[in-house]
């Protein structure tokens, strides 16, 4: 009785402060209702929730807490929020922080998909598990593991996308590599980009496809599908002699593109002894050209970069400066209301803000940038997230919660 009670009151507490947090509660309220291990499920207290939106525009999040995935939707953009879902039944060590979040995406039908990077035993060890619904979140099967190498070594860093045949791709950064060549004394840099495919929902996987050497060992990669069902693929990748900058390259069923090799896409000469562990967005505009956006503290450029890459002429055409101060980090990039825009996190000195500008004319020139949103505690990455020509921020920090804060299309002179 006295367990229930206590859970009672744990639920009534957590209803009220997140009833009361669009009205700006105090934040000593939600910091409050979010200790200890025992606070039921929802985003204000989960890690690195991350979202999407279905066909009927409800938003949908996934997020980490007490060693579970869980899964929720708002039909309200984000102002309540049903019941979350375990994912997976069995408590496992999780990856959550922003550089290695869980993934989400909605099928067409549908159908949710869930990646995530499990943590193994040994030191940044991990697995490529994924798990689906077919039925509206209401029972998740029980998770795979992706990663046909299952030696205690770093399978992590997990990325997902679904093409317009509904088949689904997860790509990753793989060490297998790394560990054979240590076993054989020869040199390797980094790590490597390995995909699996799979072509029924989800029931089932293929073998692993080696897409890269040399991959910078733990920073995320950005995938979208484009018309022609080609997987665009963007991940920081390492350069004779430790250069950390980005390469590019497509995917897809045709094994011609598997074996295509990737093209460099950013020059900024960032010579690094480590990881800066610091990925890249990427945005499908039109006619074959791919918005691209990067952090880098290279000779070249430093900050936070804008390019538009060209997949045709397998160059970068465009390129500019968005945010060179040396507190800005976080980049996202999206396309909306026929018009580009990028996101990002800097710190004034008092404050993290949300930072966003836009560009009207496909990358050529730039808003003056706005800020969006502020916290003066801890906060998760900001992700860009449209629902047709509607652009949001979603945004999680420690003490104002989870955050979804539209972007006016005519935000900017």
């Amino acid at each position: 009785m006295a367990k229930w009670l206590t859970g009672l009151a744990l639920l009534l507490a957590l209803s009220t402060v997140q009833a009361a947090k669009h009205k700006h509660a105090p934040t000593a309220s939600l910091l409050e209702a979010c200790q200890g291990v025992a606070v039921l499920p929802s985003p204000d207290c989960g890690l690195t929730p991350t979202p999407a939106f279905d066909k009927e525009g409800n938003l949908w999040l996934v997020f980490v807490q007490n060693s579970h995935l869980y899964v929720t939707h708002s039909k309200d953009l984000g102002q309540t929020f049903a019941p979350p879902v375990a994912v997976n039944r069995t408590p496992e060590a999780i990856y959550h922080d922003g550089e290695n979040r869980p993934k989400l995406v909605i099928g067409s039908e549908g159908e949710i998909y869930i990646s995530w990077s499990q943590k193994a035993v040994g030191r940044f060890a991990g697995h490529i598990r994924f798990a689906r619904s077919l039925d509206g979140a209401r029972h998740f099967d029980e998770p795979l593991t992706i990663n046909d190498d299952l030696a205690p070594i770093s399978h992590r860093f997990d990325a997902m996308t679904v093409d317009s045949q509904g088949r689904i791709y997860i790509s990753w950064v793989d060490k297998r590599g790394l560990a054979a060549a240590k076993q054989s004394g020869q040199a390797y840099a980094g790590a490597a980009i390995y995909y699996a495919l799979s072509e029924d929902q989800g029931q089932h996987f293929s073998v692993n496809h080696k897409v890269a050497d040399h991959s910078c060992e733990c920073c995320r990669i950005a995938m979208a599908a484009n018309n022609d069902d080609q997987i665009v693929t963007l991940w920081r990748h390492i350069y004779p002699v430790n250069i950390r900058d980005h390469a590019i390259t497509l995917l897809g069923v045709n094994t011609a593109a598997i074996k295509n090799h990737p093209t460099r896409a950013t020059d900024d000469n960032w010579m690094i002894e480590g990881c800066p562990h610091h990925g890249p967005d990427l945005a499908l505009g039109h006619n074959n050209k791919v918005h691209i956006t990067w952090f880098t503290q290279g000779e070249k450029n430093r900050g936070i970069m804008y390019g538009r890459f060209d997949l045709t002429e397998q160059t970068l055409d465009i390129q500019h400066a968005i945010d060179a101060s040396s507190t800005a980090s976080r980049p996202q990039v999206a396309v909306a209301s026929g018009q580009v825009f990028t996101a990002w996190k800097s710190f004034n000195g008092t404050v993290t803000e949300l930072r966003v500008n836009r560009s009207h004319d496909e990358g050529a020139s730039w808003s003056t940038p706005r800020t969006l949103a502020e916290t003066a505690d801890g906060s998760d990455y900001p992700i860009l997230i449209t629902d047709g020509d509607n652009l949001f921020a979603s945004w999680h920090t420690r003490s104002e919660g989870y955050q979804l804060i539209p972007v006016p299309a005519n935000a900017h002179p």
